[in-house]
């Protein structure tokens, strides 16, 4: 049975969340847009427990079209209020659906995906808006994320903020897996998607339901051309195949001080997705 069902890919700033995306919109089926972002406000500031009014549909475009991001995607603000409207009244399932179809629709592809890192704050929403979608993670290890995060200057001041929001996103994958099951949740592993590229991926597809395509292996053959503006410049080994020497830099790079603080904060995470602990 062919499953269109929407899935979302989450995890931590700088763990291949975009190469990840990059994979799987090469699938003749998937198409990921660039990160949405809106969702977490519509949720914050619209009842989303019962269709949505005319009025509140209008309340929803202004909230999509004026959201940063919005500016990635290729749809006219006055078509998305049109669609919309028409809708009306409507869940707000039916209405996210229709806005990603408009968004992918130049793909020909009958099923989409989202990966909105922020979304960690409303993965349960997300969840229950899409009854049967799935969530995959993908989490690095977190003393690589953290050096990365502190060469663009994410997500906090200080190192112990950058481990403690890597943890926060473990724990967060382990909840989502008790809470949803393995059969809409999954977590993979940055490193073995650089070092086993196809045999993660085949796990991945076999996942979502889908077939293993030769051509997700390809994905950076075209990568500039799905990737955006606002987040390009930190993206810039996306234009070649992962190397097995992007994994476990923090090996080297990684003064034994800063590894040991990273330790006595985010031991804990390393050790629920069995990443080696040198000093605890």
């Amino acid at each position: 049975m062919i499953d269109n069902t929407p899935f979302f890919l989450l995890g931590a700033a700088r763990s291949g969340t975009t190469m990840l995306r990059l994979m799987l919109n090469r699938h003749s089926r998937l198409a990921i847009p660039f990160e949405s972002h809106f969702l977490r406000l519509v949720f914050e500031k619209l009842p989303t427990e019962r269709p949505f009014t005319s009025t509140e549909v209008n309340q929803m475009v202004d909230l999509i079209v004026t959201e940063r991001n919005f500016s990635t995607w290729h749809l006219n603000p006055d078509e998305v209020r049109h669609t919309l409207l028409g809708l009306a009244p409507a869940p707000l399932n039916i209405l996210v659906d229709a806005l990603f179809h408009m968004e992918i629709a130049a793909s020909k592809k009958p099923r989409w995906g989202d990966k909105t890192p922020v979304y960690y704050h409303c993965w349960q929403k997300l969840m229950a808006l899409f009854p049967g979608s799935k969530l995959v993670h993908i989490i690095r290890d977190g003393r690589d994320v953290v050096r990365s995060l502190q060469q663009v200057g994410w997500h906090g001041p200080t190192a112990d903020d950058r481990a403690r929001y890597w943890l926060q996103r473990v724990e967060m994958a382990q909840e989502a897996t008790r809470q949803l099951g393995p059969e809409r949740n999954l977590i993979i592993q940055y490193e073995d998607l650089v070092l086993q590229t196809q045999a993660t991926l085949k796990r991945l597809c076999d996942f979502l339901q889908e077939s293993f395509e030769v051509a997700m292996l390809n994905f950076y053959e075209d990568s500039d051309h799905y990737i955006s503006d606002i987040d390009g410049q930190v993206h810039g080994k996306l234009g070649r195949p992962p190397r097995p020497e992007d994994v476990h830099r923090w090996r080297t790079e990684m003064p034994q001080a800063e590894q040991m603080r990273f330790e006595a904060v985010a031991g804990k995470g390393l050790r629920l997705m069995s990443y080696p602990c040198r000093f605890s």
